[in-house]
């Protein structure tokens, strides 16, 4: 058992925090999509192109991402960026406000609020980067597999974020003011966060902090075990994606659910990826990233596929639950895998893997959308399914068992 000093556990705890406010602050923002659409009165196509804003504005965020943590370090780049980002959901929200309130004429409205959700998008790329490159070095230290419970601290924000905002909306208060109280009590606590993070540059002795956490692939070249990285990413992310962009809106226009109610799938499907990723590393251990990954695949085509094909409100919410426990580890183990293949520079894997995912977000709203426009809503979720056997397919990159008990 590797002794883990006091300064490393209060690292540990630092960056849990950051993952959680990350979470926390774009989940306010989700439940209410439904209502922005209607706001600035947008067809299925345009709204999907909405919601890809957010990853473009990513997209150009993680072309700076690798020189801002070279030029400030990782950690604080997490916690400024974080504080940037309240600000900037604020903002957002209150363009919504003052355009449902008749003071913003609809395209002025639109087209301001479009470029302050961009600009949220490119401060959460450079966010997300860091606080993964930061805990990640965290993880080197303890010596055994806790990416996870960094990501399932940022599923806890999505549902603690996502449960304040559906009480927002049962209560009636403004997007503005809901955005502007949870941004700003969440852009605090990232401030304190960043004052328990590790010292020193990212990098900063690599060879002390051995990485007896790595996930290795199987033996291909690097190039090639990236490609399969990111396609294993981009299939498990998708879970995400569309449960964000789509989940709501299929279950109020669809399946006729009242909107303070319409969030539960969203927020069962987070609530889920929780549960999976506070056992993940544990099971990684014990089983290997292999086969966790393969079940995980598993359980998103069974439970998406039920759910579609036998459309209620139950096998909705369940099969999105099944959906994001079985998506559970499944970006933290192909993050942790880019990061420790032999012959890239370190963060190069990691950082092109998370620009990548980006743009698989930036290609999918948009695309369903424009499907959405045709076959109505119910299509929305049908990626679902297919994402999980493309989990299963791409697992096979992940060396069995490299994961031993600890």
């Amino acid at each position: 058992m590797q002794l883990v000093s006091a300064q490393t556990r209060q690292a540990r705890a630092a960056v849990t925090a950051l993952f959680f406010t990350n979470g926390a602050l774009m989940a306010g923002m989700v439940p209410r999509y439904p209502a922005i659409k209607d706001v600035f009165e947008l067809s299925g196509s345009t709204y999907g192109l909405t919601v890809a804003l957010f990853p473009l504005g990513g997209m150009c965020g993680g072309a700076i991402t690798a020189w801002a943590i070279r030029k400030w370090g990782s950690a604080r780049v997490a916690a400024s960026g974080t504080a940037i980002l309240g600000v900037l959901f604020a903002l957002a929200g209150f363009l919504v406000s003052f355009r449902e309130a008749g003071w913003l004429g609809i395209d002025i409205g639109y087209a301001a609020f479009a470029a302050s959700f961009f600009a949220c998008g490119f401060c959460d790329a450079n966010v997300d980067v860091g606080q993964n490159a930061h805990g990640l070095r965290v993880q080197k230290q303890y010596g055994r597999s806790i990416i996870n419970s960094f990501h399932a601290a940022w599923s806890g924000g999505v549902v603690a974020g996502g449960l304040l905002a559906s009480v927002a909306i049962a209560v009636g208060l403004p997007i503005g003011c809901h955005m502007l109280l949870a941004g700003g009590l969440f852009a605090l606590l990232g401030q304190v966060a960043f004052r328990y993070t590790l010292p020193g540059p990212d990098g900063h002795n690599a060879e002390k902090e051995a990485n007896a956490a790595a996930v290795h692939t199987i033996r291909i070249s690097p190039i090639l075990a990236l490609a399969a990285l990111i396609f294993l990413a981009i299939a498990g992310a998708l879970v995400e994606d569309n449960a964000q962009a789509w989940a709501t809106l299929y279950m109020r226009d669809f399946l006729g659910i009242s909107a303070a109610l319409a969030g539960s799938a969203y927020v069962a499907a987070f609530a889920a990826q929780l549960i999976g990723r506070m056992v993940g590393d544990r099971l990684i251990d014990s089983w290997g990233p292999r086969t966790v990954i393969s079940l995980g695949g598993v359980l998103i085509t069974v439970g998406m596929f039920a759910s579609m094909l036998f459309p209620s409100a139950f096998t909705t919410v369940t099969g999105l639950a099944l959906a994001g426990f079985g998506s559970a580890t499944i970006v933290p183990i192909a993050m942790n895998a880019a990061d420790d293949i032999p012959s890239l520079r370190p963060g190069t894997g990691l950082a092109v893997l998370a620009w990548l995912m980006r743009v698989a977000f930036l290609v999918s709203p948009p695309l369903i959308g424009k499907i959405v426009d045709i076959f109505g809503v119910r299509v929305s979720l049908w990626a679902l399914p297919f994402a999980g056997l493309a989990v299963i397919a791409s697992s096979f990159v992940l060396a069995a068992q490299t994961k031993q008990r600890i």
